[in-house]
C-alpha cells in the first residue's frame, strides 16, 4: 500500500560522487547530526549496514527487503520510517534496483547527547499527562508510516543540511527538535493502537470511539464519556498523540474501512460500516490519505 506522506526525492550522485553501484553513500555533517544518502543501482542481496548512533531511516525511492538483527524481515517502501538504537545490525536486499531506476534512502544519525537533551527538555517542561512514563524513543515501535508532519519536517531538515546556508547548524537544530516531538507523538499513537497503553483517559476514549464508530461522533460525546472538558481532551490528544480528537476519529474510521473492504469486498458497506455517511466523500478521503482508491485497495 502506498503512503502519500513521502519524503521528496533528493538529487542523485553524479560524477565522482558515484563510487559504487551498491549503497553508494554521500554524507552531510552538522553538529551532532549526520545525513547519509544511499543509492543502489543493481539488484543485490544481504548488504550489511550498522550505525554507531541512533538512526532514522527513510525510504525515498524503490524497494528494499530489510533484515533486522537477522530475525525480522519486511519489505521497506517509500513513505515509511525506521528508527533504530545504536549498533543494531541490518542486512538489506535490493530485488528491483537498476541503473535506470535506482533505490534511494536516507539515514539520519543522531548523537546520544543530542537525543538526551531533547528528552530532558520535554520531560522538564512538557511531561506526559495521560500516558505513563517519560518521553523516550520506544524501541518496540521502530517501524512506522510517515505522518504529514514528519514528512514535511524531514524534507525541511534535509534541505537545510544539504544547503550552504551559514546558519544551517542553528536552523537544523530547531527543525530537529520539532521532528523529535512529532516522532515521539507518532510512537505514542502506535503504542495506544497496539494496546501498550492501559488505564488512561486516552485508552477509554479509544475504546469509546471503536464501540461507536458507526455513529456521528462529536467532541461533546467524548466530553461526556471521559468526564473531561473539551479543551482538556483536545489538549491531551494534541500534546501526547500529535492529532486532534476529530483527526483521530477519521483515522479510526479509515482503519475500520480497510478491514471492511477486505472482508465485505464492498465500498458501500465499508463506507457506512466505518461511520462515513457519503460514499463520494469516503472515496475522496480514502484516496487522499491512503494513496489509492478503496476499489484498488480491495484488489491488493
Amino acid at each position: 500500500m502506498i503512503n502519500n506522506n513521502q519524503v521528496r526525492l533528493l538529487p542523485f550522485a553524479t560524477g565522482r560522487e558515484l563510487s559504487t553501484l551498491v549503497e553508494n553513500r554521500r554524507a552531510f555533517t552538522l553538529d551532532n547530526l549526520e545525513l547519509h544518502v544511499y543509492e543502489t543501482y543493481k539488484p543485490s542481496e544481504n548488504v550489511p549496514l550498522r550505525f554507531d548512533d541512533v538512526v532514522m531511516i527513510n525510504m525515498i525511492q524503490g524497494k528494499k527487503v530489510m533484515h533486522i538483527n537477522n530475525i525480522h524481515s519486511f519489505e521497506y517502501l517509500p513513505g515509511e520510517m525506521i528508527v533504530l538504537p545504536a549498533s543494531v545490525g541490518m542486512n538489506i536486499d535490493f530485488p528491483e534496483a537498476t541503473f535506470g531506476n535506482p533505490t534511494q534512502c536516507t539515514a539520519l544519525t543522531v548523537s546520544r547527547e543530542r537525543i538526551s537533551k531533547v528528552m530532558d527538555y520535554l520531560n522538564d517542561f512538557y511531561p506526559k499527562v495521560s500516558l505513563s512514563g517519560t518521553w523516550k524513543l520506544e524501541d518496540d515501535h521502530y517501524y512506522l508510516y510517515n505522518t504529514p508532519e514528519l514528512a514535511d519536517l524531514l524534507n525541511k531538515l534535509f534541505q537545510i543540511m544539504m544547503s550552504s546556508n551559514p546558519l544551517k547548524n542553528a536552523l537544523a537544530d530547531l527543525t530537529f527538535k520539532e521532528l523529535m516531538i512529532r516522532l515521539l507523538q507518532a510512537q505514542s499513537l502506535l503504542a495506544l493502537e497496539f494496546g501498550k497503553v492501559t488505564n488512561t483517559a486516552l485508552t477509554h476514549l479509544k475504546e469509546f470511539v471503536r464501540r461507536h464508530i458507526t455513529e456521528k461522533l462529536t467532541l461533546d460525546m467524548l466530553e461526556k464519556s471521559a468526564n473531561m472538558s473539551k479543551s482538556s481532551i483536545t489538549r491531551m490528544f494534541k500534546q501526547e498523540l500529535g492529532v486532534s480528537p476529530m483527526e483521530y476519529i477519521i483515522r479510526q474510521r479509515l482503519a475500520k474501512a480497510k478491514e471492511l473492504l477486505l472482508s465485505t469486498r464492498s465500498v458501500k458497506e465499508a463506507c457506512f460500516g466505518a461511520g462515513f455517511n457519503d460514499v463520494n466523500y469516503f472515496v475522496r478521503i480514502f484516496k487522499n490519505r491512503e494513496g489509492i482508491t478503496p476499489g484498488a485497495f480491495m484488489l491488493g
